[in-house]
């Protein structure tokens, strides 16, 4: 019976109207008619649908305001944990790592003095939002929470994020801790690159075997309920993604969803009750309905190769070829009513580069065009470094070419005093030859006249 009145509850209030800013299609892409009558209403605070392989905004509402980010905060913390860490290193729970949370906040019972892996770790943040597990893991990369907390508004700057600033690793409430719809998808965008992470967004369930201080095993089932294929709100195309709320900041939530060769991100903040489920299954739908993702070319169809050359005291040696490949695969997003024609892909790459050369410097540049128009220029990059030869090796190769040299002027000249001093034996033999002959020559004339 309360199972049927909640049902008719919810039913009511996801019927309720809404009002929200006008959202705006992707300026570059021509819109029709059908497009603008498919345009989601969407009830979120703020809210964003962007592109996964191009980052192109299919859909945004008050997708760069200041908002409070709750649990989807741990998006970051998975990132940072994978590009830092191996999943099958150890982390051992300190007092402060466990008992900073407060005590009726999403947790996995990890008691001081554990010791879990990361993966497990991670699997206890994306199914169970496990706050303790995200200040373990802070930790374990940077020594403690406030460092870490740093390092990830670090890292979201180098991404492109304009309105982030974190001061924890869990999104458990504080007023300087807060970001942006448009942020949130940049990170998980990033986080998408991730192989360990693909392979672990759509698990809907984990367990934990016993460690040294839980002689149980701890189940893990996740919260997304649009990856719950018996929840109402199961969406079909949702591989992954992550659950928030505090009550400041209401229901937040990040979810990826693909669709034949188009991924997608959505993102809303601040929704009342299951609100976040229909709006991101509205911005899905209307994703799918009017966009595609082309892809423009692999990288692996363009490496190439560079001659690395070095210049000192006017001369040029080679240091051998190095191996250049684009960044990542090229996508376009068009409307589906589009297509592409007539590409072209233009090689800009010199034949030769001075070194030195950093590993993943940029070379040169791919850019791929329609006719006149750019679809996209991506960069190429150096797949290894190759340093400059550096002065104590200079000094050495010149001392050993000096030896050559000495060597090779030794061995000359010795050729030379030894062709001299055998035509000088040959000729003297020759010189005694002529003598011998002349003397007996000259006695047999002697000898000659005496006889007559």
């Amino acid at each position: 019976m309360k199972r049927s009145i909640l049902i008719i509850f919810l039913s009511c209030c996801l019927t309720i109207p809404c009002f929200s800013a006008f959202a705006q299609p992707l300026p570059e892409v021509e819109t029709n008619t059908a497009q603008a009558a498919d345009m989601p209403e969407i009830c979120a605070e703020a809210a964003i649908l962007m592109d996964a392989a191009t980052g192109e905004i299919l859909y945004e509402k008050n997708s760069k305001n200041k908002m409070y980010p709750a649990s989807i905060t741990k998006l970051m913390t998975v990132l940072l944990a994978l590009e830092n860490g191996n999943l099958d290193d150890t982390i051992t729970f300190s007092h402060e790592a466990v008992y900073s949370i407060e005590y009726n906040s999403a947790n996995i019972a990890i008691q001081e003095g554990e010791e879990i892996t990361i993966e497990q770790a991670l699997y206890g943040i994306l199914l169970r939002s496990a706050n303790e597990a995200a200040n373990g893991i802070a930790e374990y990369v940077d020594g403690s929470v406030s460092a870490f907390a740093q390092h990830m508004t670090q890292r979201a700057k180098e991404l492109g994020c304009e309105t982030t600033n974190f001061v924890n690793a869990n999104g458990l409430f504080q007023e300087n801790h807060y970001t942006s719809a448009y942020d949130m998808a940049l990170i998980a965008k990033e986080l998408l690159k991730q192989e360990a992470y693909r392979n672990m967004m759509s698990t809907t369930y984990y367990e934990i075997p016993p460690t040294n201080k839980q002689p149980e095993i701890r189940y893990l089932h996740g919260q997304h309920q649009m990856l719950n294929k018996n929840s109402i709100y199961y969406y079909e195309y949702a591989t992954g993604g992550k659950t928030g709320y505090v009550t400041e900041a209401l229901n937040t939530l990040v979810t990826f969803a693909k669709k034949e060769d188009t991924q997608l991100i959505a993102v809303v903040l601040k929704c009342n009750g299951a609100q976040h489920y229909v709006d991101t299954k509205a911005l899905f739908e209307y994703g799918f309905a009017n966009y595609q993702t082309v892809k423009l070319f692999s990288a692996q169809d363009y490496i190439n190769t560079v001659a690395v050359v070095e210049t000192y005291k006017n001369k040029t040696s080679s240091l051998g070829n190095l191996t250049v490949a684009p960044k990542e695969d090229a996508y376009k997003t068009l409307p589906v009513t589009e297509s592409l024609s007539n590409i072209q892909v233009n090689l800009d790459c010199p034949e030769t580069i001075d070194a030195p050369v950093a590993q993943g410097q940029e070379i040169g540049t791919l850019t791929v065009k329609s006719g006149q128009e750019t679809l996209a220029t991506v960069p190429l990059l150096a797949q290894s470094a190759v340093a400059e030869t550096s002065q104590e090796a200079r000094i050495a190769k010149e001392k050993e070419a000096r030896l050559k040299l000495l060597k090779m002027t030794g061995t000359i000249l010795l050729g030379f005093l030894l062709s001299f001093l055998l035509l000088l034996g040959v000729t003297r033999t020759m010189s005694w030859i002529k003598r011998k002959k002349r003397k007996r020559k000259s006695a047999l004339r002697r000898k000659k006249r005496r006889r007559q």
